[in-house]
């Protein structure tokens, strides 16, 4: 189990050079492959609408400045790394970003930034990316990220097979974090049903895998569990939370759970998630 082989989005948004800094630094800790990618379908956040056909030329422009800085930033880093530019509308260039994540480790994705005119196009991409690439996916926050390569890492663990896909997906990531901690929220209906959520199998299979992890049970009392795990990741000065990622195909207003949905919209740290 290994990371060989990045995607990383690329844009122009505030935080796309910290991401980038981040995939290469990534890519030459795991000796992966590194491929940065723009679609055309984005044209610059801060240019006004000026109709399809401008926006497009906008949109195609701004992919091959995209590249370029990144294939030069890639290269003087020392990591081995390719460029790629996915043409097409919003909806086709995400589904063809989806197709081509299949065949990587690890996609790195920017968190929506509702300040931005690009942000329901970047809640789409999220949404179909980590629908139907099958892959995990590393989300990085718009606010800046506190610390790469990061130190103490937080798994919202319930049991379910979307957040067992998840660790799994990240183990390669938990094993350069220097501290793990499992995270259960004893909800009322785990209670009530006496669901056993596993969590010191968990624990003991993550040893195998050579991650010492810690486990810490909440009872959440009148707290939401979003809120929980926002002050966990706050209190604990987590800079990595790794949880599973829900949803649909045929119910597109509610491809993310509640929980990941507001964890995705209000993150403070990276977040890997996989469905």
């Amino acid at each position: 189990m290994a990371i060989k082989d990045i995607l990383v989005f690329l844009s122009d948004g505030e935080t796309n050079e910290a991401r980038e800094q981040t995939a290469i630094g990534m890519a030459l800790q795991h000796n992966a492959r590194l491929t940065g990618v723009a679609l055309t379908s984005i044209k610059p956040r801060h240019a006004p609408n000026e109709g399809a056909s401008a926006n497009a030329r906008m949109g195609d422009r701004l992919a091959r400045q995209l590249v370029e800085a990144f294939a030069e930033r890639a290269a003087g880093a020392g990591a081995n790394a390719s460029t790629m530019i996915i043409k097409g509308d919003g909806a086709t260039g995400a589904l063809k970003f989806a197709h081509y994540a299949r065949n990587v480790d690890l996609v790195i994705l920017a968190q929506p930034n509702p300040s931005y005119a690009t942000y329901a196009q970047m809640q789409e991409l999220a949404q179909v990316v980590l629908l139907h690439s099958g892959r995990p996916v590393f989300f990085m926050p718009y606010i800046g990220v506190k610390r790469i390569p990061y130190r103490n890492a937080l798994i919202a663990w319930d049991g379910t097979p979307a957040a067992s896909r998840a660790v799994h997906d990240a183990i390669p990531l938990l094993r350069d974090a220097e501290n793990t901690v499992i995270l259960v929220v004893e909800s009322r209906k785990q209670r009530e049903f006496k669901q056993d959520v596993l969590v010191e199998g968990l624990q003991d299979h993550l040893r195998q895998h050579e991650i010492d992890a810690g486990i810490q049970r909440i009872n959440p009392g009148g707290n939401s569990v979003p809120s929980i795990i926002l002050n966990q990741i706050s209190e604990n000065n987590v800079d990595l939370l790794v949880m599973g990622g829900y949803g649909t195909p045929t119910l597109k207003q509610k491809i993310f759970g509640t929980v990941s949905q507001i964890l995705l919209s209000s993150m403070t740290v990276p977040v890997v998630m996989s469905h």
